[in-house]
């Protein structure tokens, strides 16, 4: 009994002509004893990657049974799994139902994989991880054979990242934001507009700041929709002089700590205080500790920020709750304007897990009240199951912590169960920082 026959059961061929599965057959026959294994390795390859396979199929688990028949050349993977764990593992695989029907039993793979059994019965860690593979193929096919949606951890991933909109603070801060003094500030040449009126247009806009100079109009989430929300409106300046100029002619509620006012007027409305809501670029990075090396391993990401939030604010508050801050950056567009997330880094790993623990903080001033989010800062890894493929999902259970390819996700079985409690994170591929972590390490 050969792979071809358990790649058979799998339904990988079933499409190919009889000529290729006839090939596909010889080149996945176990090497001959004497024979040359890299030679085998070479014809393997070659077959596999000429072969024809039906459209749609998940190629992950055929590249995975590769990786183990190539990396088995090397007898020192021929460590790791003892006898007892090897017969559970064996008794679990020959209970499969295609391993019944197609006759490959546990030590017939073993076999063909390795090619030659150790004394001792262990499994190199390449194979047992195929096998574990095996047993998740047969408990959830649907994930291995394209008919399960195939972005179905990609849509959970970006579930959880509005998270904070639905799920309830378990720790809550209260207290006044710290004053903020700019002695030579430098704006950036994005300014937010909040409370102008619902009936305004752009042109409106454009002809009410035309006096600083021409400006461009964002309105969130006119891409996504034909009405975008009204009601608050960024204008983008051509430089920061112009952004001066508007600062200059507002009015200011010192009051509130200092809030600008622009009065504008659209048809049903005549001359309403818009408020004028622009970003010093300094107010981006805060450093507690100027003479710490800044560690990736201790660094959460915060979303859901209030865009009033400067970074020195950030680190008190998170400070104030869990201790040992000593980095804390807001993450910028590319004109340097804040999109409402950040990263706060500590010195030790014991304020790094309450923080993330805790999940969710309620932030109440007298400015306003906002629930953010903290998650573990995500960097690109290898997956931490199998050591071979890029792990762009990180589950943030206590239990995992780890960073997984598609194929380890699948078939981990807690990440198929109902409990909830093992959520998929992945990093934003919108999100445009201006991170300095990495400059400041």
């Amino acid at each position: 009994m050969t792979i071809a026959d358990l790649v058979g059961s799998l339904n990988l061929s079933s499409n190919s002509s009889s000529n290729q599965q006839r090939v596909l057959s010889n080149s996945l026959n176990a090497p001959s004893s004497g024979s040359s294994f890299t030679g085998f390795s070479s014809s393997l390859n070659s077959t596999l990657n000429n072969l024809t396979l039906p459209q749609g199929v998940d190629l992950s688990q055929l590249a995975q049974l590769q990786n183990t028949l190539n990396s088995t050349g090397n007898s020192s993977l021929w460590r790791g799994r003892g006898l007892e764990q090897h017969q559970t593992a064996a008794a679990a695989y020959n209970s499969l139902p295609y391993s019944n029907a197609t006759g490959l039993n546990y030590n017939s793979l073993s076999s063909v994989c390795g090619n030659t059994r150790p004394n001792n019965g262990s499994v190199s860690p390449s194979t047992a991880t195929t096998l574990d593979m095996l047993v998740a193929m047969d408990r959830n096919p649907l994930s291995f054979h394209g008919t399960q949606d195939p972005y179905s951890i990609e849509k959970a991933a970006k579930m959880h990242r509005s998270a904070a909109a639905v799920c309830e603070a378990t720790c809550t801060w209260s207290g006044q934001l710290p004053i903020r003094i700019h002695k030579n500030p430098f704006y950036s040449c994005k300014v937010f507009l909040g409370g102008v009126p619902w009936d305004v247009t752009e042109a409106a806009l454009r002809q009410t700041f035309l006096l600083f100079g021409n400006i461009q109009v964002e309105w969130p989430g006119k891409e996504n929709s034909a009405n975008p929300p009204k009601g608050y409106v960024y204008i983008l300046f051509d430089n920061e002089k112009q952004v001066k100029n508007l600062l200059s002619a507002c009015s200011q509620d010192f009051s509130s700590g200092g809030n600008y006012y622009y009065k504008i007027s659209s048809r049903r409305m005549r001359q309403k205080e818009v408020q004028v809501i622009p970003w010093v670029m300094s107010d981006s990075n805060y450093v507690r500790c100027p003479s710490y090396q800044l560690d990736p391993h201790k660094t959460v990401f915060i979303g859901a920020l209030h865009g009033m939030l400067s970074a020195e604010a950030l680190a008190n508050i998170i400070n104030d709750l869990f201790g040992g801050v000593v980095y804390a950056g807001i993450d910028t567009d590319k004109h340097k304007y804040p999109i409402g997330s950040g990263r706060i880094t500590f010195n030790n790993l014991q304020s790094y897990r309450k923080a993330v623990r805790a999940a969710f903080v309620e932030i109440k001033t007298p400015k306003f009240t906002k629930k953010v989010q903290i998650d573990p800062y995500l960097a690109d890894s290898l997956c931490q199951m199998c050591g071979m493929q890029q792990g762009p999902y990180f589950c943030r259970d206590e239990s995992c912590f780890k960073y997984f390819c598609r194929t380890c996700w699948l078939v981990t079985p807690h990440h198929q169960s109902a409990s909830g409690c093992h959520k998929p994170l992945m990093r934003n591929s919108k999100l445009r920082t201006q991170s300095r972590l990495s400059v400041l390490m």
